[in-house]
């Protein structure tokens, strides 16, 4: 006799990112101010803030953005990845920093109990091209979620 197989039901729902600003980023630019901006990855999904332009190294975005996430994952890998970058006219854009954040009980929570918000925290920002993982400054970013039938 065949054993019933257990059955998974994946749900989902939207999480709002709410990216505020970022203090104390690494200056990149010799000359004038550095114009830096956010790019915003879950999974395949990937979104870019707007340019700050002119406001160095304590950028200001008061951003909202939207994502599309499914529970469970098949990786039960939650992390959301923020890289920021410095908008360059003549050259390549500078990369400044980056910081995966884990949004796994933002969304079982949510899940749960239809909607949860995080409000917003501050996150380190680490450099990884350097050897020693240097402190890049920091950036402040709250959550919503909203399980959707």
């Amino acid at each position: 006799m065949e054993q019933p197989t257990e059955q998974i039901m994946t749900m989902s729902g939207l999480l709002e990112v709410m990216l505020v600003d970022a203090r104390g980023l690494p200056e990149s630019d010799s000359f004038g101010k550095m114009d830096p901006y956010v790019l915003i990855q879950y999974k395949d999904q990937k979104l870019k803030s707007t340019v700050a332009k002119g406001q160095g190294s304590n950028p200001v975005w008061n951003e909202r953005f939207t994502l599309w996430v499914q529970c469970p994952e098949a990786d039960d890998q939650y992390n959301l990845i923020l890289k920021i970058m410095d908008k360059d006219t003549f050259s390549s854009d500078d990369f400044l920093g980056e910081i995966a954040i884990s949004v796994k009980d933002v969304v079982e929570l949510g899940m749960e109990i239809g909607k949860v918000e995080k409000q917003p925290c501050k996150y380190k920002v680490i450099n990884l091209g350097s050897n020693n993982m240097a402190s890049a400054g920091e950036i402040q970013v709250g959550f919503t979620f909203t399980r959707k039938e």
